[in-house]
């Protein structure tokens, strides 16, 4: 996996930290990235839901010493309604800074605009109807398998084990595929603060390894 596509990956699977279920509330949501006891990252999302539709941004950045010398930044945004009370997004945005180079994908109808380092492609067709953040951050379920795209790839979710926790949560373990066969696996215990339903902790393994816990939260 090349290193360009590894920092996607990463952005991608970060969202498996908000797995929240779909409700009129606002809340900000603080996580931290870690490579054993080692601090490598924060994120922070702000996710708004009610009846008409949602919106969902945020932001994540490396820190410390791999900050230091790999420095890497994302900023992502959705905005999109419920269908059959799934999520459709009907805008999404990322943009990826590393090493003094930058990626922007957008999406704003049926075509996906990517421009790298301020160069433009041309633009290529929606590989799916539901985005990656659209789906991880409103899933009610996380025992069924999808296909989401990040703007121009596909990815499979496919659930591998989930459990009901006796204090009242949730645990799930997932394997990740992306187009080019690439595997990683991912366990996230969940739990319920206010009406939505968020992980409190992450762990990956495979062609990204780390453990992702939140740190804080507010209610907006």
């Amino acid at each position: 996996m090349s290193a360009l596509r590894r920092k996607i990956s990463v952005s991608l699977i970060a969202g498996l930290l908000i797995l929240s279920g779909a409700s009129a509330n606002a809340m900000l949501l603080d996580y931290a990235a870690y490579l054993g006891d080692t601090k490598v990252g924060e994120a922070r999302v702000s996710i708004d839901v009610a009846d008409s539709g949602y919106s969902i941004k945020g932001k994540a950045e490396s820190t410390g010493l791999l900050g230091f010398f790999s420095k890497w930044r994302s900023l992502f945004s959705t905005r999109g309604f419920f269908s059959f009370g799934k999520p459709v997004a009907a805008s999404y945005q990322v943009t990826e800074e590393s090493g003094g180079k930058n990626k922007q994908i957008v999406y704003t109808g049926e075509e996906v605009h990517v421009t790298k380092n301020g160069k433009r492609r041309n633009p290529i067709p929606l590989p799916a109807e539901t985005d990656f953040w659209s789906l991880l951050f409103l899933s009610k379920d996380c025992g069924e398998e999808r296909t989401v795209h990040d703007g121009k790839d596909l990815w499979q979710v496919k659930p591998q084990h989930v459990e009901t926790l006796p204090a009242g949560g949730q645990y799930c373990e997932f394997e990740l595929i992306d187009e080019d066969s690439e595997h990683s696996f991912a366990a996230v215990w969940l739990e319920q603060i206010g009406d939505l339903t968020v992980p409190v902790q992450i762990k990956l393994e495979g062609a990204i390894s780390g453990t992702f816990r939140l740190t804080d939260h507010a209610f907006d």
